[in-house]
């Protein structure tokens, strides 16, 4: 019997266990990569659920004009994070070591989906699910941000032009 209550405790214990590292940039050094990536102190992160810019990627505005988008990407969330009370829970580490985090400040509850509301980042779509579709689908009616012309996704930017 005790055997059965022990085994149960640690089934409940595993169950009840959030495994999710919380990261504060109390008093640290906060620099954004581009409009998904950061480090916090010698932590290095990246914004879970989305995908942004890269840094050196070009977007078209409604007239064919090309614009600087990834470093308008990296400008939105440098603001984000430099909001008092950033802390960011880390989910998962992605192929790169980067903890995928999702991020919060005092005045912005989700930075990720902030930066794919203002039209600097779309929403991963992970086998037909998006994690920001109401955020993507606004930015996009609204013409914001990447959606005011045309773009390459992120993920097939980054193959035609490798580091």
């Amino acid at each position: 019997m005790i055997a059965l209550l022990l085994l149960g405790f640690m089934f409940a214990a595993a169950w009840l266990y959030e495994p999710r590292e919380s990261i504060s940039a109390s008093g640290k050094k906060v620099v954004a990569a581009d409009g998904d990536s950061f480090t916090i102190g010698t932590n290095k992160l990246r914004l879970y659920g989305i995908d942004a810019p890269e840094y050196r990627q070009t977007c078209r505005d409604a007239e064919g004009v090309e614009w600087q988008c990834g470093k308008a990407a990296r400008a939105a969330l440098e603001k984000r994070l430099l909001e008092p009370g950033l802390v960011c829970k880390a989910q998962t580490k992605d192929k790169y070591g980067r903890a995928l985090a999702t991020c919060s400040t005092r005045q912005t509850a989700d930075i990720a989906g902030a930066q794919v509301r203002d039209g600097m980042a779309i929403s991963h779509d992970y086998y037909g699910v998006r994690d920001y579709p109401d955020e993507e689908d606004a930015a996009r009616l609204a013409k914001r941000g990447i959606w005011q012309g045309s773009f390459v996704p992120p993920s097939e930017w980054r193959v035609i032009n490798p580091r």
